[in-house]
């Protein structure tokens, strides 16, 4: 192949023109003189030949050099830009600095987020303890430039490894390293720098909420576990315990739901608070318990606290039912008691004492419950004295013993009887247009939850009574459709004397009837709603009332 065919034969790109067009055209030229007619007599024609040959072979070797380099030089960019990526998306601030103390080089973005800016030059002292011991950081660095590598490694172990810097937690590592700078290889030390801010909160709320009840914020059992050993010393003699017992949390969980319980408990441990002092330990032992440790505290000066507790719950207001407990305390006052010892000591005078007021606490419960009713739900306040007078009158004209199992709770009945409504949306209780399937459903479910609320404070009679108080005499009655003489005696009579009263007074529907148009109602309900015989006997008593009064 001629020389000109090997000049054809060669691919040149775009960039081959920019950079090497001249040269070409000079050996294309020099290709075309070597085949001119005129020259070929020439005694210098096969000199020049090889001249020619030579030039395209120094221009083909110059242009796949020129290749070679320029696919280093990409190559290099590439891996430097892969690098760099990688640095700054590697969550860690890389620098470096000499024995100057200032920074000569950042490696990734993540230094300027931690210190907030470009730190070139900056002093490397001011960067990491702009408000600590500079003097002494500053002299333990320098002192690794004037010795060894591995007393200088020894030196930087001694480095705190978690600096404070602009409000974040920063972890900090050291190492030596040769850096070149004009071909000489310098001794400089490289920081790499870990924000573990975020972490450590994660640690810290790990930590909060292992020691920690989640919904009262107060110390939990395994805090005190925990602390147990430490506590048991003898020099937080005299150690007093108070155990807590909440009164009506499952009462208020069965009737208002877990969302109203955990307001009653959130009330009590705001009680504790208020009432304990700051060196006490308050804790939520579990479930309606509560338990205070009282580290070198006396007998008396625990009874303080104590007395400061009940006061608390008497004053609470806005809880769904008044807030009170039964409390127990014990003190070790000298001797080797163990925690466990007073915990049991404690713990019994608690239960006693919960025994000893569990009457006072029913009737301050239901007391609350009666108000609530009457705020809550439309309730006219007269409402139960009226019913309890009228149902004593009436039980007593048809010849009822008043203290006979059948009507003994007629009094809890008069005040209770609707006490599940407490748990009934207070605009479908006022409603005055007709009430949707759902809603009525859930206006029916009073019956169920004034029976669990009867049942909360052991009065299991009153309970049934409740339940049937909207039983019909025809079975057509809820909850659950019973009929004739198997409706509780109390309930037959309750009832018509609870609509009787209702319908001759204010509610919030219905227009207001005469004592006669009451009665007349009341009748009209007869073999249907209620009891025929009681009705027949009812209206009977009221003519003859009417005649006395």
């Amino acid at each position: 192949m001629n020389t000109t065919n090997k000049i054809n034969k060669v691919s040149w790109t775009i960039k081959d023109e920019e950079l090497f067009g001249n040269e070409q055209q000079v050996l294309l030229q020099t290709m075309s003189d070597l085949v001119d007619p005129r020259y070929a007599d020439n005694a210098l024609l096969p000199r020049y030949r090889e001249l020619a040959e030579n030039y395209r072979r120094l221009l083909q070797m110059t242009r796949k050099t020129f290749r070679i380099s320029d696919t280093q030089g990409k190559f290099l960019q590439q891996y430097q830009h892969d690098m760099q990526n990688l640095l700054d998306h590697a969550n860690q601030g890389f620098l470096t600095f000499g024995a100057d103390l200032r920074v000569n080089r950042y490696y990734s973005a993540e230094c300027l987020r931690i210190f907030g800016g470009k730190i070139n030059g900056a002093g490397i002292v001011e960067l990491l303890d702009p408000e600590g011991e500079q003097e002494e950081l500053a002299e333990l660095l320098s002192q690794v430039f004037l010795v060894d590598e591995t007393e200088g490694n020894e030196l930087l172990q001694q480095l705190p490894p978690v600096f404070h810097i602009n409000r974040k937690v920063v972890y900090v590592e050291c190492k030596q390293i040769l850096q070149p700078c004009d071909g000489i290889n310098r001794q400089v030390i490289m920081l790499v720098l870990t924000d573990i801010s975020d972490k450590q909160k994660a640690e810290e709320k790990i930590r909060y909420l292992s020691y920690h009840d989640k919904l009262t914020t107060l110390y939990n059992r395994a805090y005190i576990e925990m602390m147990r050993a430490e506590l048991e010393k003898m020099e937080f003699s005299p150690l007093s315990v108070i155990l807590i017992d909440m009164n009506g949390l499952k009462l208020v969980n069965d009737v208002f739901g877990h969302h109203e319980g955990d307001s009653l408990l959130m009330a009590m441990a705001e009680v504790l608070k208020q009432s304990s002092r700051s060196t006490d330990i308050i804790v939520r032992w579990g479930g309606d318990e509560f338990l205070i440790l009282q580290p070198l505290t006396s007998s008396q000066e625990c009874e303080a606290v104590c007395c400061k507790i009940r006061t608390a719950c008497r004053q609470r207001a806005n809880t769904p039912i008044p807030l009170s407990a039964a409390i127990g305390m014990a003190t070790r006052e000298d001797g080797f008691a163990t925690l466990a010892e007073l915990f049991g000591i404690a713990e019994s005078r608690m239960y006693s004492h919960k025994l000893l007021e569990s009457r006072t606490v029913r009737r301050e419960i239901i007391m609350g419950m009666e108000n609530t009713l009457h705020t809550r739900c439309f309730e006219e306040a007269g409402h139960s004295a009226r019913v309890c007078q009228l149902a004593a009158e009436f039980a007593t004209y048809i010849g009822l013993d008043m203290d006979g199992p059948d009507m003994k709770p007629l009094v809890l009945l008069s005040a209770l009887h609707d006490i599940g409504k407490v748990a009934i949306p207070r605009d479908i209780l006022g409603k005055q247009t007709t009430l949707s399937t759902e809603e009525w459903e859930l206006v029916k479910s009073h019956s169920d939850i004034g029976y669990r609320m009867a049942q909360a404070i052991g009065e299991a009679v009153l309970a049934e009574v409740i339940l049937a108080l909207h039983e019909r005499w025809d079975g057509k009655g809820y909850p659950y459709g019973i009929k004739g003489d198997k409706i509780p005696l109390l309930a037959r009579l309750f009832s018509l004397i609870d609509v009787f009263d209702t319908v001759t007074h204010e509610r919030p529907y219905g227009a207001v009837m005469t004592r006669a148009q009451g009665v007349a109602h009341v009748e009209t309900g007869s073999g249907g709603q209620f009891d025929p015989q009681l009705t027949e006997q009812f209206v009977r008593f009221m003519r003859e009332r009417k005649k006395v009064i």
